[in-house]
């Protein structure tokens, strides 16, 4: 038996990184999953890693900037499986830069998704929960909520909003029965860097002595999963891998009712400068 049989799971950001692996743990584990993100193939990829292994999933094409599509993807999950039970605000993005030279549009990027799709995620999620009598709510945060330097400052504050929002809802929805749990990743091998410009992603895959070229690290696109295997397994504790964090959420909504984990601060052991 799983520590989720019977549960219902909603994935924003499902289709890769962070929230690939903690939708495939959750199933793993029993739970029925729905999962948002940008890219049909990419998620009929994950949907099909789950059925193979006889979970129960749904997909949804989706913008979680938009209210009427996360109310959706919710609500085709209640309707396919059940009452919700846990909701992983998962979908994120970062601009690179610093503010004096910054753009509005990479700005406005940041904040309508990192901290508006959170704030719409949390409270379908809070509608659903009251209905049913209550779950939890994870917020993938960052390390980068926690200091602030002379680059990604934009970055930065949108992860103290999301922590800021965490620790009030927290307060608010504590007598329905749902908990509101934080999980802040430190440097995370992910394709999350996808939104930084092809010169940093080369130079960043040469100083792990990786040919950006013969990998395929392209700006806007995934990571191909056979050099983010490879690179983990060179560079030991440098990185932390999306599995490292599926791990933590995991462990965090299986605690028992009369245990709330608020936050879950995950770093490499080696790579502790990395990412904050």
């Amino acid at each position: 038996m799983g520590k989720l049989d019977g549960q219902v799971a909603v994935v924003t950001g499902g289709s890769s990184g962070i929230g690939r692996a903690t939708a495939i743990q959750l199933a793993a584990e029993g739970a029925a999953v729905a999962i948002g993100g940008r890219k049909a193939a990419a998620l009929d990829e994950v949907a099909g890693v789950i059925k193979e292994s006889g979970g129960r999933v749904l997909s949804q094409v989706m913008d979680v900037r938009d209210e009427k599509q996360v109310a959706a993807l919710i609500d085709g999950a209640v309707s396919e499986f059940g009452p919700l039970n846990i909701m992983v605000n998962n979908a994120g993005l970062s601009h690179p830069g610093n503010i004096a030279e910054g753009t509005v549009d990479h700005w406005r990027e940041m904040l309508e998704t990192n901290v508006l799709a959170l704030l719409i995620g949390c409270r379908e999620a809070t509608r659903a929960m009251k209905q049913s009598g209550g779950g939890s709510i994870v917020n993938i945060s960052s390390v980068a909520a926690r200091s602030t330097g002379e680059t990604g400052q934009v970055y930065s504050a949108t992860k103290h909003a999301v922590n800021a929002i965490s620790d009030g809802l927290r307060q608010e929805v504590h007598n329905d029965g749902i908990r509101v749990i934080v999980v802040m990743p430190g440097g995370t091998l992910t394709n999350f860097g996808r939104t930084m410009p092809q010169e940093v992603l080369s130079g960043a895959a040469r100083a792990l002595g990786i040919d950006p070229e013969a990998e395929g690290v392209r700006h806007g696109e995934y990571l191909p999963s056979e050099g983010v295997t490879r690179i983990l397994g060179e560079h030991p504790g440098v990185f932390l891998s999306a599995d490292d964090i599926a791990n933590a959420v995991l462990y965090a909504v299986t605690q028992p009712a009369s245990v709330q984990v608020d936050e879950v601060l995950v770093r490499p052991s080696v790579g502790l400068s990395l990412g904050g």
